[in-house]
Parts: C-alpha cells; structure tokens; sequence
C-alpha cells in the first residue's frame, strides 16, 4: 500500500549543509517543518556521477558499476579516461558493454508498475543520462539544459523551448540555467505531465563553489537562486490539488571543501621511476585519475612497481591514503581493502588514493581544506574525497503524515531510492534502506572505526552500522576533531 502518489525532488548539487544559511530562507523554512537527517552522507568517490548513480538505484558503486566521474576503460575510450560528463562516452559505453548500470533503478522500478518519472537536469550530460539510465525504454523523459543531442529523449528539449523559450546561457554563476530548469520542471514536469516522480537537478551552488570560491558573493547568489526556485516549486505543490498525497524531498550530492595545493602527483611519481599518466602511453606504468582522490590502474603484470608505487603513496606526504582492491591487499602492506568504501565492481581500479585534507577554516573561515591534483582553479572547492565536509550531504524530507524534527540515524545517498519506492509501493532491488520518516529506528546505530596511516600522518575511517547496513562517515586525521 502506498503513503504517497508523488514525489518531487530537487537536488542541490555540491551544498554544504552548514550553508543552510540566511541566502536560502525557503530552504531553511523547508527544513524546519520537515525532517531533516543530520549524518547523511554521500558515498565515494564524492563525485557527482558516483553520486548521481547512487540516487538513481539505491547502490554503492560495488553493485552500480560507476566507479569515479572518470575512469580508465580501454575497451570503450582509448588513451584517456571515460568521462562520465560526456554524453557521447556512455552512449559508446552503452554500445560496447551493453550495460552502463549494472543495479535496478528507480526509473526501472517505476516503470514497471506504470508509473512516470520526468527528470529536468541543469548538470552535466552525462549526470542527467544517469538519473534515469534507461529513460527511453521506461517510456519516460530526461530534459538537458544542454539541448536535444545530450538526452535520450530529445523531445522534451523540444517541448521545454515551446513552452519556455530558447535554452538559457550558462553563465557562472548559472542563474539562468537554475532559473529556466525551475520553469520546466513546474510547467512540464509538473503542471501538464502530472508526473509520478518529478526530479530537477540544479547544478548550483556546486559550480560557483568550483569556479568563483566556496564563500565567495558570486556562491552566495548562486545558493539565493537555487532557493528562489526551489520556493517556488514547494508553493506550487502545496497550493496544488495533490498536496496530501506528495513528498518534497531536498538533497545534495555531496559537499565541497576548499583547495589551498595543488600537487603534481604524476610529477612526483615520475622523479621516482614510476609513470603514471591520465593519456596513458606504451611506457606507462600506470592509468591515472586526478582530483581530491583518484586511481590507479597498473598498465604491466610487474609487481615490484605496485609495491613500489604504494609505498611512494604512504610516504607522501600530501597523499592521506591509499586504499586497494581487496585481493591486492595482503601483497600491499599499509593499504585497506576497497570494500570498507563500498567497492569491489569489475571496473573498480586497482588503487584509489586519497589527498590529504583537513578541518582547518579556509579563506572564509569555513572549515575544510585539501590537496588536490588539478580540475578546478586553486581556491576553488572540491569534493571527492572522504573529507566529512565532502561527505555530509543535505537531504530533508517531507511526507504527509510523517515525522519532523532532526534525525540523527545515519542515512546515504544509496537510502533515497528505496525509500521513495517503499512510500509509493514499489519493488526495488537495492542496497540502502526505507528511512524512518514514520517512526524512528528501533536500535541505535553502531560506530565502525578502521585505522590506517597516510604520508601526513595517522588517520581514522569511521562508518556507522544500522542494522545490517553499513555506511560510510568520514576519514578523519589524528587530530581532527571527533
């Protein structure tokens, strides 16, 4: 039996909960009514496809099978990594594997009890490709803000520029795309589709965060026009004929800290014999990915150089950890198994590392600061890594006839799936769980703690157990505060 008959989502992609602040008043309205789950936590990497795919099925990467924004697949894309952003990257992906997503999802489950979703995505093409993977063939409707040529269903372009306009510029900040992806979600999504599950993903603040500064008054007005939309989408639900039977549910992805180094790591690996590169050549040693984490893939079958490159990795003294492929681990002294992260798909590299950050306040005297390899201009923010304000997430609840208030059990973002499903009668296949938006948890959650040293220091890896589900925290370096 259902609780509801629709979901509305809206994902504020890269928000801290800590900037729940004043230049978001709808959402912190929002938040005060409803319930609000204060350990949420992305998953890793913190990166938005990871992210995406997660939300979109209810699995770690163990079971989903998108490893990293990024990551090395010769057999689809030569020479580079596939890049989960490109559109063009999963459709070849698609057509060489036959599977892009290898977990049920969402879109599937509702597909299979007739029912519609309509996603509006202000992101990245490939993001809005992995919200619904399998849109099409669900019979449902992905709208990209970035035209017909980057969806699977380019006829709700068509029919968001009769009814809207032209597509908007994408200017940082992105008020315009924020603006003009709020319209189509309320005209289309809403108003003339009456879909079951409306999804919009707005791809502020977390750009303004990457490109103009975290605290900076361009991601101030970022975050006031993500909110500014998002007001407008909650009036026209609850003066709306189907107010008692719909859930509004507030997330983001994953957090972001600011970058205070950036690191030639592929540089420093070379000076020590050790060749690892994102273009790959005959003499590489290894495949690699750069960020806040990224991985390795070993190019030859010579042990001595994975050896030699993880005992590099744990003497660096900007890298925080290195984390192996479970089978790996015993031949590689001082890593720890992938599977305390959720990993262990085929496509899973053979080492993640993770850069060195920590609590201290930034420019801005907001806390979190980190090393990187490259991506985003210096003092810019980054996510990625495990990092708590990486991890925590916002996600905010509100169903009729449930709870309200500060839930401290932990939650992910592998919990949002199942628990829609559970609320309109579903059947999911996934690893998270319903959340307790009726009633709260029966027993309290369990805390999971992994030792571990990097090249800066010591480190903890915290999880917490609910049940039989465990789920990631954050890695915290000796001294870090608890």
């Amino acid at each position: 039996m259902s609780v509801i008959d629709k979901a509305v989502v809206v994902v504020f992609d890269g928000l801290r909960p800590d900037l729940i602040d004043e230049a978001m008043p709808n959402l912190r309205a929002f938040a005060g009514e409803s319930l609000r789950f204060s350990r949420a936590r992305s998953v890793f990497p913190s990166l938005t496809r990871v992210c995406t795919t997660s939300l979109a099925t209810g699995s770690w990467p163990e079971r989903h099978g998108i490893v990293g924004n990024a990551f090395h697949m010769p057999q689809v894309v030569q020479g580079r990594p596939l890049d989960t952003s490109d559109f063009a990257h999963l459709a070849r992906m698609r057509e060489v594997l036959g599977e892009i997503v290898t977990a049920d999802s969402l879109g599937q489950a509702l597909a299979r009890a007739g029912k519609r979703m309509a996603t509006v995505h202000a992101g990245s093409p490939g993001s809005a490709f992995l919200v619904n993977h399998d849109v099409a063939r669900n019979g449902h409707w992905t709208f990209s803000v970035h035209g017909r040529d980057k969806t699977q269903t380019p006829e709700a372009v068509d029919r968001a520029m009769v009814t809207c306009g032209p597509l908007p510029g994408m200017e940082i900040p992105k008020l315009d795309a924020v603006g003009y992806a709020g319209r189509v979600l309320r005209e289309l999504a809403i108003a003339q589709d009456r879909a079951d599950v409306a999804w919009l993903w707005l791809p502020e603040p977390d750009t303004s965060f990457h490109y103009r500064e975290i605290g900076s008054e361009a991601s101030r007005e970022a975050r006031r026009a993500a909110d500014a939309v998002f007001g407008e989408i909650v009036d026209q639900i609850r003066s709306g004929p189907e107010a008692e039977r719909t859930a509004i549910v507030a997330l983001s992805d994953h957090g972001q800290i600011s970058t205070v180094e950036e690191i030639d790591l592929a540089g420093d690996l070379a000076a020590a014999g050790l060749r690892a590169s994102s273009r790959p050549e005959d003499d590489t040693h290894f495949a690699m990915t750069d960020g806040a984490a990224g991985e390795l893939r070993a190019l030859g079958t010579d042990p001595g150089l994975m050896r030699a490159a993880v005992s590099f990795l744990r003497e660096h003294p900007k890298v925080g950890a290195v984390f192996a492929r479970d089978a790996l681990c015993d031949d590689l002294p001082g890593t720890l198994p992938q599977s305390l992260l959720r990993h262990g798909h085929a496509r899973q590299p053979d080492l993640f590392y993770v850069m060195r950050a920590d609590e201290e306040p930034d420019a801005y005297g907001l806390p979190g600061r980190r090393a990187y390899t490259g991506g985003v201009p210096l003092g810019g923010g980054m996510h990625g890594g495990l990092n708590r304000h990486e991890m925590a997430t916002t996600m905010i609840w509100q169903v009729p006839g449930g709870r309200t208030g500060v839930e401290d059990a932990p939650a992910a973002l592998v919990d949002v799936a199942p628990t829609l499903a559970a609320l309109m009668g579903l059947t999911l296949s996934a690893d998270g769980r319903a959340l307790p938006l009726m009633a709260p948890e029966a027993e309290a959650a369990r805390l999971l703690e992994t030792r571990g040293q990097g090249g800066d220091g010591g480190f903890t890896l915290r999880r917490l157990a609910q049940g039989d589900r465990i789920y990631l925290d954050a890695l915290l370096r000796d001294g870090d505060p608890a």
